[in-house]
């Protein structure tokens, strides 16, 4: 295997994936970079609004905002966006949760 796939795997394994459930929670007070995230609408949804927000509270500033219809999963990827004060995910009822994958930040 070349340098850069055994880098690619290398940070596959540091990384944390997480589900989070309605109503959402915060996930990390560490600051990270988020690398990739899937919303899970609930099937009796219209569209739905799922926030990341740069803190440790639902009040915090949102640096990602997702919208998903139905039972269509919105897949977001080709990141990392960097979260300094923590990470909080936010889903609304009807949304059922929300995959996020991040890596913590070292200092």
């Amino acid at each position: 295997m070349d340098e850069y796939g055994k880098a690619v795997l290398d940070l596959a394994k540091s990384a944390v994936t997480e589900y989070v459930r309605t109503p959402g929670r915060m996930v990390t007070s560490k600051p990270c970079f988020v690398f990739n995230v899937i919303v899970n609408p609930s099937n009796a949804s219209n569209v739905t609004q799922a926030y990341l927000r740069n803190g440790e509270t639902d009040q915090s500033e949102a640096l990602i905002g997702l919208t998903a219809q139905y039972a269509h999963a919105t897949h977001i990827g080709h990141f990392p966006i960097y979260f300094n004060r923590g990470l909080y995910v936010e889903t609304p009822t009807n949304v059922k949760g929300v995959t996020v994958q991040y890596l913590v930040d070292s200092p």
